[in-house]
C-alpha cells in the first residue's frame, strides 16, 4: 500500500511539473504570437494562420523594398562611376569611403578604406583637406598632379557635409582643366608667333622705305633692290594674313566648301603643272602615279591640299646637300578610301617634332622655313581641309632618308555640303 502511495505521489508530482512546463511554454508561445501579430499589424486574437500569412506578405514587401534600395544604390554608384570628373567621399579623419572610377585612375590602387594622404602625392590637396576639416568650410583651388608621368591640371573643390546621422564627410570633386590650360598656352603662343611673323617683314619694309626716303640720290640698282625687298616682304605679309584668315574660316566652319565628284588625277595633273618650274629651279625630280580615283570633295581645296604638300616636299628636299633629290606622289584606292602619298628624299624630320607638325606656325627649322617664304600655316591648312572632308592625315619620317605624308579620304559621299 505504501508503495502504491509513493508511486501515486511521484506520478502526481511529475504531472504537476509537466503541466507547469506546458503552461509556461504556452505563455511564451502566447507572447510570441502577440509579438508576431504586432509585427504583422493585426489584432492579438487573430487566428495564427492569418497572422502568419500577413507576416509572410510583409516580409515579401520588405524584401522588395530592400531590393529596390539595393538597385537604387547600385544605380547611384554606376552614375558616379560614369562621371568623368574624379569624386571622393572622405571621412573627417581622412579615411576614403568612396572613389569613383575616374578618381581611382589618378590615385594609388585600392583607395577605399585608406587615408587620403596615402593615395595621393599632391601636398596642396592634402593641405586643402586639412583646412576644410579645420574650418568646416568649402575650399576651392587649382592643383597640379602627375598622372602616369603626365602633367595634369585640376580645379579641385572640397565640400564639407553633415549626414542625417550626424556623421561628417568631405566631398572632393576634381575637374580636369588641362585642355583649358593647353588652349590658353596655344593662344599665348599664337599671339606671340603672329606678332613675330608680322614684325619681321614690317621691320624690313620700314627700314628700307626709310632709307629710300632719306637718300633721294640713291643709284638706280640699289633703289631697285630695296624696292624689290619691300615688295617681297609685303607679299609675305599678305600670304600670312590670307592664310590666317583662310585657316580661321575653315576651323570656324564659315568657309564654304563646294562638294562634288572630284577626279584626283585631274587635280594632281593641275598641281604638277604649277610646281614644275619650281622643281626645275631647285633641281628636284618629281614623279607621279595615279589610279583613276574619284572622291566627294571640294576640287579647289583638293588642289590647295596637294599643292601645299608637294610644294613643301620640293622645297625641303632641295635643302639636302648630298644624295638624290626626289619627290614622289602616289594616288591609289584603298578599300572605301582614296590614299594620297607624298614622299620625298629630303633631310627628314626629328621624331620629337612629328606630333607638332600641324600646329600653327610650327617649323622644324625656323631659319630655313622663313628663307623659303613659308608662313608656317601650310600644314595647319592641310589638316583642316582633310578634317572637313572626313579624312585623316599621318606622317612618317627618318632623318637623312626622307618624309612621307599620307592622306586618306572617303570615296563615297560622307560630308554634308
Amino acid at each position: 500500500m505504501l508503495v502504491l502511495l509513493f508511486v501515486a505521489a511521484v506520478a502526481a508530482t511529475a504531472f504537476f511539473l509537466y503541466s507547469l512546463s506546458l503552461w509556461r511554454s504556452n505563455r511564451n508561445l502566447l507572447k510570441f504570437f502577440r509579438r508576431v501579430a504586432e509585427l504583422a499589424d493585426v489584432v492579438e486574437d487573430s487566428p495564427p494562420s492569418y497572422v502568419l500569412e500577413r507576416l509572410r506578405k510583409k516580409l515579401k514587401m520588405l524584401e522588395e523594398e530592400l531590393s529596390r534600395a539595393q538597385r537604387s544604390r547600385e544605380n547611384i554608384l554606376t552614375l558616379l562611376d560614369n562621371i568623368s570628373d574624379p569624386i571622393l567621399f572622405v571621412e573627417e579623419d581622412g579615411t576614403v569611403t568612396f572613389a569613383n572610377a575616374a578618381a581611382q585612375k589618378i590615385t594609388r590602387s585600392e583607395p577605399i578604406a585608406r587615408k587620403i594622404y596615402e593615395i595621393v602625392e599632391e601636398y596642396y590637396l592634402i593641405e586643402m583637406f586639412e583646412e576644410t576639416v579645420s574650418a568646416w568650410q568649402a575650399q576651392e583651388a587649382e592643383i597640379v598632379m602627375y598622372v602616369n608621368d603626365e602633367k595634369r591640371y585640376y580645379a579641385c573643390k572640397m565640400i564639407p557635409v553633415i549626414l542625417p546621422g550626424g556623421e561628417r564627410r568631405i566631398i572632393i570633386v576634381m575637374r580636369d582643366v588641362t585642355k583649358e590650360h593647353e588652349l590658353n598656352e596655344l593662344r599665348r603662343q599664337f599671339v606671340s608667333n603672329v606678332s613675330h611673323e608680322l614684325r619681321t617683314p614690317l621691320t624690313s619694309i620700314h627700314g628700307y622705305a626709310e632709307t629710300l626716303l632719306s637718300d633721294p640720290d640713291m643709284d638706280v640698282e640699289t633703289r631697285k633692290r630695296f624696292l624689290t625687298i619691300i615688295e617681297n616682304e609685303s607679299a609675305r605679309m599678305s600670304r600670312l594674313i590670307n592664310d590666317l584668315l583662310d585657316l580661321e574660316r575653315m576651323e570656324s566652319g564659315e568657309a564654304r566648301f563646294e562638294f562634288k565628284e572630284t577626279n584626283l588625277c585631274m587635280v594632281l595633273n593641275y598641281v604638277l603643272s604649277i610646281v614644275e618650274p619650281l622643281a626645275k629651279e631647285y633641281g628636284v625630280e618629281v614623279s607621279a602615279q595615279c589610279d583613276d580615283v574619284t572622291v566627294w570633295a571640294d576640287q579647289d581645296r583638293m588642289v590647295q591640299m596637294i599643292l601645299n604638300l608637294v610644294d613643301n616636299a620640293i622645297k625641303y628636299t632641295s635643302l639636302k646637300e648630298i644624295g638624290e633629290k626626289k619627290v614622289r606622289i602616289r594616288i591609289t584606292k584603298e578599300g572605301d578610301r582614296a590614299k594620297i602619298e607624298v614622299s620625298d628624299t629630303g633631310p627628314g624630320i626629328p621624331r620629337e617634332a612629328l606630333s607638332r607638325l600641324f600646329d600653327r606656325f610650327y617649323r622644324v627649322d625656323k631659319g630655313r622655313s622663313r628663307k623659303m617664304g613659308g608662313s608656317g600655316l601650310g600644314l595647319s591648312i592641310v589638316k583642316s581641309i582633310v578634317d572637313r572632308h572626313g579624312g585623316e592625315i599621318t606622317v612618317s619620317s627618318e632623318i637623312g632618308v626622307g618624309t612621307t605624308f599620307t592622306v586618306r579620304l572617303p570615296v563615297k559621299r560622307e560630308v554634308e555640303t
